[in-house]
């Protein structure tokens, strides 16, 4: 809307669009970054400032310029648009309209909540525009992309914030990182597969690999020889933690890697159940190859035929799109089944339900 009002990060002043186009506010006259309707995600100061500290988690945590880009992205893909403003609009109208039958029975003026009811059926209708225009459009092309590419992200969003403010604390370039990142140099024994840098990147900038004597890789190409092949669980060899995309690519990968390890393998990544129901999950659509649809069809045993049928219209979902916290804390879980697998009196504890030692009787 052009005179929505965006408050000013450092005064808490609304500004109007036309107060805000020297960059400048005309209150406290100091600068902001990022003006919402010059970006795709419609990103200004205070919300990206919630983003920074809804990654750190207020606990410090790094995290890296793709898993920012995934969060501000979050609710700004065209279906999430769409999802959001009909639900607005619907929102609008019916409360509208309850206070325009209940002003007709009380000192409300009509007048006034009437066009309270026209603002919600103008939303309603522009996004169910939206919802026809988007339709046509993925028919059309087969995508659904975040609207913003990263590399325009990294211009103009984080290299615009780093000028008027500082870097956003807690952003680490995935390029800091080299794989495989092994502890202390010696032969792994749990190994973390993950073909995704930013999420590489962000366990091994959090110190995953040192808290869960851990080692990360893209794949097991980057370990060089390891002890592979059909050892049976809890007898040895290397276990694998597999983190993988809710996408065909990521069901091949870690289908890949359990042949690799002989089975001896924790899959931990994210299956479409996980996201396909649920309205702020980051969800993407691209056309299909014949790998894809014959990793679908390899992976049907453990799909259900809804999460098959969402895959096989193209959609899926970045692991990158996880928050640092929460990705933490399911590699941290991952950790603990895989030692139950490469310790054999672990392994024997864990198949019998237990997660620590029996006292004495």
């Amino acid at each position: 809307m052009e005179g929505a009002a965006v408050i000013c990060p450092h005064c808490a002043k609304d500004l109007r669009y036309r107060e805000r186009l020297s960059g400048t506010c005309p209150t406290c006259k100091r600068g902001f970054a990022l003006e919402p309707k010059g970006n795709p995600l419609r990103l200004h100061d205070i919300r990206m400032r919630k983003l920074i500290e809804k990654l750190g988690n207020q606990e410090g945590l790094r995290y890296t310029p793709t898993q920012l880009w995934y969060a501000a992205a979050r609710n700004r893909t065209p279906a999430g648009i769409v999802v959001y403003g009909c639900v607005a609009g619907f929102l609008v109208v019916v409360t509208s309209f309850v206070l325009l039958v209940v002003s007709g029975a009380s000192e409300f003026d009509p007048d006034v909540v009437r066009p309270a009811v026209v603002v919600g059926v103008v939303v309603l209708a522009l996004s169910l525009l939206l919802t026809a225009l988007g339709s046509r459009r993925a028919k059309r092309t087969g995508k659904v992309d975040v609207p913003m590419s990263l590399a325009d992200f990294h211009v103009r969003v984080i290299d615009r914030w780093t000028s008027v403010y500082s870097r956003p604390y807690g952003l680490k370039d995935e390029g800091s990182v080299r794989y495989p990142v092994i502890p202390d140099g010696s032969t792994p024994r749990v190994v973390l597969l993950c073909p995704d840098r930013a999420v590489l990147a962000c366990l091994a900038l959090n110190g995953a690999h040192t808290t869960h004597s851990l080692t990360l890789a893209q794949s097991l190409d980057q370990l060089g020889n390891i002890s592979a092949g059909p050892t049976p669980p809890g007898e040895g060899g290397v276990v694998g933690i597999v983190l993988h995309d809710a996408s065909p690519a990521g069901l091949a990968f870690a289908s890949a890697a359990r042949a690799a390890l002989g089975g001896r393998v924790v899959v931990a990544g994210m299956l479409p159940r996980t996201v396909m129901d649920k309205e702020n999950a980051i969800r993407l659509r691209k056309p299909l190859d014949r790998g894809d649809l014959d990793a679908i069809r390899m992976s049907s045993s453990a799909l259900t035929a809804a999460e098959a049928d969402w895959l096989t219209r193209g959609w899926w979902s970045p692991i990158a799109a996880v928050p640092p916290a929460k990705l933490l804390a399911v590699v941290a879980r991952a950790v603990d089944r895989a030692e139950g697998l490469a310790d054999p009196d672990r392994g024997r504890a864990q198949q019998v339900g237990f997660l620590t030692w029996p006292t004495a009787s």
